[in-house]
């Protein structure tokens, strides 16, 4: 027994929904600080080893230039020496001497001449005359034969020292002491630092823009194709709009391309899977209504064998055989709505989405389910809650729906038992369809496989499995959904939702 009722619109509690987090990380940063910062170290341990290596030189020069300067001004004092020995004989001499030797050579801060027993007898200033020599540094270096330097700093500046002995052979007379200014020198090497530096920050400083913009352009390669990717449509076959490239860019997008092609080639044969998936289940349930659709024909079969062995009887009857064509042609007409409807349903098409008059696709089901439906004594209601508002959805496919929901139910319920059809706009946007019986119910743990494919509750051999799978992919397809809400030995609820057609 079936009935139909239209009950007062209900409100459906909108559904939250949560905003993606959207989580965004630069590589370029990392790139230009690690490269920068290894770049910068490089400059800064070659400069500071150029810069190290040119002191080195600077100074070894600079000595090198005053041994040269100390051993030509011994050679005239050694002379004058040989000629006097004592200040009284060549004081004047040496004296005169040394004051040439100041004037001519720039950079001489001071000239000492001591004599073996390291007491001064000629220097550039006339305070030092007959003064000990007491630097323990210098009275270590002096008796040695060879030409010495040394760099000590006086006050506010620096002295280069050379030691030169005055000796022929092993006559020995003294020893010459020499004080070069090293200010110029080391004010040479602060100013060639500071240039070092300068250029060493400007050449980080370039190599981190040309860098920089080379790592812009690569990221801008990528961002492109990110952007071709979240634009992926696989219906369409236009190639990627990227320049081609001849570097490793280029060669993520050839790929690219090779991937789209797989994805469609893949999206095919699973559509063509899905598509056989659907028309087996679809058979399957045709199977399962064919007690009903053979009851359903071999009655009105029955009348027409009546009416045709009536008018063979008595075929000069003409009011009686006319009534009897009638009762065929009636009975013609049902058979080929059974048919017409049973063809329908089974008839394999590709999904084409369309207005749907929902009712008419419910009653469907329903006629061809009568049989069942009236041999189990099940009483069947359809209610609208609202007015059915305007659907685009494929009409095969949604009968399919309806179909194994209504099948579920059947085979769940006992004779006499209740089966609902409801229908009702869930907001704005979405329409609600709901299958409810009062059957055997299903388990928690079951619930959370039901949808799986080839899983059943069903015993074996009265159930493929794939119903419910089924119901769920072309939900899916439709941007619907699908869920189940039961309690173990009391009732089932499945409820679709499905979008509203866009005005």
């Amino acid at each position: 027994m079936s009935s139909i009722r239209h009950a007062a619109a209900g409100e459906a509690a909108p559904k939250a929904q949560k905003s993606p987090n959207w989580f965004h990380s630069s590589i370029r940063f990392r790139i230009i600080a690690v490269t920068g910062l290894v770049i910068s170290l490089l400059m800064v341990l070659i400069s500071t080893g150029a810069l190290l290596q040119w002191r080195v030189l600077i100074l070894d020069q600079q000595q090198e230039s005053a041994r040269s300067f100390v051993r030509s001004f011994a050679i005239p004092v050694t002379e004058i020496l040989i000629n006097a020995e004592n200040r009284e004989q060549g004081g004047e001499l040496l004296e005169t001497h040394i004051q040439q030797f100041m004037e001519n050579v720039e950079g001489v801060r001071y000239i000492s001449i001591l004599n073996n027993h390291h007491v001064v007898i000629a220097h550039s200033a006339l305070a030092e005359y007959g003064q000990q020599l007491t630097d323990a540094d210098v009275l270590g270096i002096l008796p040695s034969g060879d030409t010495h330097t040394r760099i000590y700093r006086s006050d506010d500046s620096w002295i280069l020292e050379a030691f030169q002995p005055l000796q022929i052979g092993q006559k020995r007379w003294g020893s010459v002491l020499i004080g070069f200014d090293s200010s110029a020198a080391r004010t040479q090497i602060s100013n060639s630092f500071f240039l070092l530096l300068i250029l060493t920050l400007l050449a980080i400083i370039i190599t981190l823009g040309i860098l920089h913009i080379l790592i812009s352009r690569i990221l801008a390669s990528l961002r492109d194709l990110v952007a071709e990717v979240d634009k992926i449509d696989l219906d369409q076959t236009t190639p990627t709009q990227l320049k081609p490239r001849s570097d490793e860019i280029g060669y993520l997008i050839e790929h690219f391309e090779k991937l789209k092609q797989r994805l469609r080639e893949s999206r095919q044969q699973l559509e063509q899977a899905q598509k056989q998936v659907f028309h087996a289940e679809k058979l399957a349930s045709i199977g399962r209504l064919a007690s009903g659709v053979a009851h359903e024909v071999n009655n009105p079969l029955n009348g027409l064998r009546f009416c045709v062995y009536g008018i063979q009887q008595d075929i000069r009857n003409e009011d009686q055989t006319r009534e009897y064509l009638d009762l065929i042609n009636e009975g013609l007409g049902q058979i080929e709505s059974v048919v017409s409807k049973l063809l329908g349903y089974a008839r394999q098409r590709a999904k084409t989405d369309e207005p749907l008059q929902l009712d008419r696709h419910i009653q469907i089901v329903l006629d061809l389910l009568k049989y069942r439906l009236r041999e189990k004594q099940i009483e069947t209601q359809v209610i609208h809650h609202d007015p059915l508002p305007e659907l685009n959805a494929d009409p095969g496919q949604m009968q399919e729906v309806l179909m194994n929901l209504m099948l579920n139910s059947l085979d769940a319920v006992s004779e006499g038992g209740e089966i609902r059809i409801e229908t009702r706009l869930q907001d704005a946007q979405t329409f609600q369809i709901s299958v409810w019986d009062n059957g055997c119910g299903i388990s928690e743990e079951q619930l959370d496989l039901i949808f799986e494919p080839f899983y059943s509750t069903k015993d074996t051999g009265k159930g493929t499995g794939l119903g419910l799978s089924v119901t769920h992919g072309i939900m899916s397809a439709h941007g619907g959904e699908i869920r189940a809400e039961s309690k173990a030995g009391a009732f089932t609820r499945f409820t679709i939702t499905l979008p509203l057609a866009e005005k």
